[in-house]
C-alpha cells in the first residue's frame, strides 16, 4: 500500500507520545489525528477520550458545540505556540473584554459588529455574551430590537 507522509514532525510527535506513554496508536487513530492536523479543528472525534487522556488533543467549549484541536503540547513541540493561540481563540472573558473595548472606543456596538469581530461564534453566542455583560452592569441596551445597540452602562458614552 503506497503512502506518503505529509508532516514528518507530526509523526515524530506521535512517536514521542507513544514512547512516553508506552502505548500504540491504531491506523484509525492515526488517520483521525491526521485529519485533525490538516483541518485544525474537528467537532467529532471517535477516539477523543484516549486522545484527551494522552494530552494529544484539547476540547474547546463545554456544550454540544464543543470542538477538538491538537494540544498545546503539540504546537510547543512544533515551536509554533502562536498557531495554537490562533486556533484555540480567546476565552469567554477575553471576548467580553474585547466587546467592552469596542463599545468604549466606538461609543456603541451592535450585535452585527461583534459577529464581524468573532466570525467563529453563532449569533446566539454573541447575544449570550452581551446579556452576561448586561447582567454584570457593564452595558445597557438602547433602542428597539431591530435598530437598537449596546452602550456602556457607565454613562460616559
Amino acid at each position: 500500500m503506497p503512502a506518503k507522509i505529509k508532516d514528518a514532525e507530526f509523526v515524530k510527535f506521535l512517536e514521542k507520545v507513544s514512547n512516553e506513554q508506552q502505548i500504540t496508536f491504531s491506523f484509525n487513530e492515526i488517520y483521525e489525528l491526521e485529519k485533525l492536523r490538516e483541518r485544525k479543528v474537528l467537532s467529532v472525534l471517535q477516539h477523543k477520550e484516549k486522545f484527551l487522556k494522552l494530552g494529544v488533543v484539547e476540547k474547546i467549549g463545554r456544550t454540544s458545540g464543543a470542538k477538538y484541536i491538537l494540544s498545546h503540547r503539540y504546537y510547543s513541540y512544533q515551536e509554533k505556540p502562536g498557531v495554537y493561540t490562533r486556533i484555540k481563540g480567546f476565552n469567554r472573558e477575553s471576548k467580553k473584554e474585547l466587546i467592552l473595548e469596542h463599545i468604549r472606543r466606538e461609543g456603541k456596538g451592535r450585535r452585527e459588529d461583534f459577529l464581524d469581530a468573532f466570525p467563529e461564534l453563532k449569533p446566539k453566542d454573541i447575544t449570550n455574551l452581551l446579556h452576561e455583560l448586561k447582567r454584570e452592569g457593564e452595558i445597557k441596551r438602547e433602542g428597539s430590537d431591530r435598530s437598537g445597540y449596546w452602550k456602556s452602562a457607565g454613562g460616559s458614552n
